[in-house]
């Protein structure tokens, strides 16, 4: 096991995991390996020393969140070196992590799939497969997280709008409940807003890079969705909410309003 961070494995260092001072020590000897980072450029830095240092047959499980044409890169860096190379950024915030129960999108060769059968049953309660290569489950990851930061400013407004018309916020949550429009995220993502909980299952500053992300990969569509929620992220980012869950989006809505009480008071 490797960080970019040494703090981060500290606590790991009395668990059956190896702790390693270097990509390249890690991954020496390893049948297969991951690589989870914040974005094409710190697993460009990673591998650039830990592919050397992996044997030819092995498997690269690459699951940050790139973007197809970065994963496009790793899959020809990997098949230089005759690496074995998988596209599977993964569905899942920080709980379902920690409890392997993230759902991973998988693009690769059967084989290779069977041959990772122990990590995808460590860290997933499901796989789905994009494809057989490099870049599909990358491009379905961005259309993933587009949805969610859509849906979680989605909440934001409905909340704002509603206080904003002296309507009691937390009826919004009441009103779509169990209805065809409602869902476990948006009460989830409500509720947290509704008592200011921002503690980060994932960060504003990571959906805002896969907004520029998915901005980028798709220049052919109409941008003006995609454009706003980058503002939106981006200004709650300016506020000094880039480590706290996207929930905080909400803040960017807040803009211009006296200062707000809490709705649990």
């Amino acid at each position: 096991m490797w960080n970019r961070t040494p703090s981060r494995v500290e606590a790991f260092r009395a668990g059956p995991a190896a702790i390693a001072a270097t990509p390249s020590e890690a991954v020496r000897g390893a049948d297969a390996v991951v690589t989870l980072l914040f974005d094409a450029g710190a697993v460009r830095e990673t591998m650039a020393t830990a592919l050397p240092a992996l044997s030819p047959g092995a498997i690269w499980m690459q699951s940050s969140t790139i973007g197809p044409a970065a994963a496009t890169e790793c899959a020809a860096r990997a098949e230089s070196v005759g690496v074995r190379f998988v596209d599977a950024p993964l569905l899942g915030t920080r709980d379902p992590a920690l409890q392997g129960r993230l759902t991973v999108l998988f693009a690769g060769a059967p084989d290779t799939r069977r041959d990772l059968a122990p990590v995808l049953d460590a860290v997933s309660m499901r796989v789905v497969s994009a494809g057989s290569a490099a870049p599909q489950a990358s491009a379905l990851k961005l259309a993933a997280n587009a949805w969610i930061a859509t849906l979680t400013a989605g909440i934001g407004q409905s909340l704002t709008i509603a206080q904003n018309l002296g309507v009691d916020p937390a009826l919004f949550l009441e009103a779509i409940h169990g209805t065809a429009m409602d869902s476990a995220y948006a009460q989830l993502k409500g509720v947290n807003i509704l008592n200011r909980r921002f503690a980060a299952q994932f960060a504003v500053a990571g959906i805002l890079k896969d907004i520029r992300l998915a901005r980028a990969e798709t220049p052919q569509l109409p941008g003006v969705l995609l454009q706003a929620l980058e503002e939106l992220y981006d200004q709650a980012v300016a506020s000094g909410h880039g480590g706290e869950d996207i929930a905080a989006v909400w803040s960017s809505f807040q803009l211009g309003r006296d200062a707000q009480t809490d709705h649990a008071d």
